[in-house]
């Protein structure tokens, strides 16, 4: 079921839109997320999307924006798609990897290449559905914010995390 409206513009609230040249999306999905990224993005932003299921890659690749770069790879190999592609450290980082169903291994290397690619003061902004993940969170960003959204199903944690810098 794809993300609410509701939950998109909460958890795209902390983006700065006018002064992001970089962003990345880990997990499309259905591509609502992505749509709306790129309809408030300026048109000088790049949009780096990274997803492991094929078909959510082909009808994202489908949506034909200059500025989108779909990837079908795994969240962990986000630094060598940025490095292929030229892009250096980015602005903010949006996902929809549900952490909380991957092995607890593969959730951390993913938070951590994450966390890796972000410019000093970036963000790394995630949903979920639980609270399982603001204590690894809080220990690896320095200033974590819980947000929370009734207007989605099932309601949605938002965790706005900033890179130490």
């Amino acid at each position: 079921m794809p993300s609410s409206r509701f939950l998109i513009d909460r958890l795209l609230r902390p983006i700065d839109f006018n002064s992001a040249t970089s962003i990345v999306e880990l997990g499309v999905g259905t591509g609502c997320i992505t749509r709306t990224l790129l309809e408030r993005m300026s048109p000088d932003c790049s949009l780096t999307c990274v997803e492991v299921d094929e078909e959510f890659v082909q009808a994202c690749a489908s949506i034909g924006d200059d500025r989108l770069s779909v990837h079908q790879a795994c969240a962990t190999d986000l630094k060598s798609v940025l490095s292929a592609g030229g892009v250096g450290a980015v602005d903010y980082i949006v996902s929809s990897v549900p952490l909380s169903i991957l092995d607890d291994d593969l959730a951390d290397d993913i938070l951590e290449v994450a966390q890796s690619c972000l410019r000093p003061g970036g963000k790394f902004l995630q949903y979920q559905y639980s609270l399982t993940y603001l204590s690894r969170l809080t220990a690896r960003y320095g200033g974590v914010r819980l947000g929370f959204t009734l207007r989605n199903f099932p309601p949605a944690f938002v965790y706005e995390c900033v890179q130490r810098g």
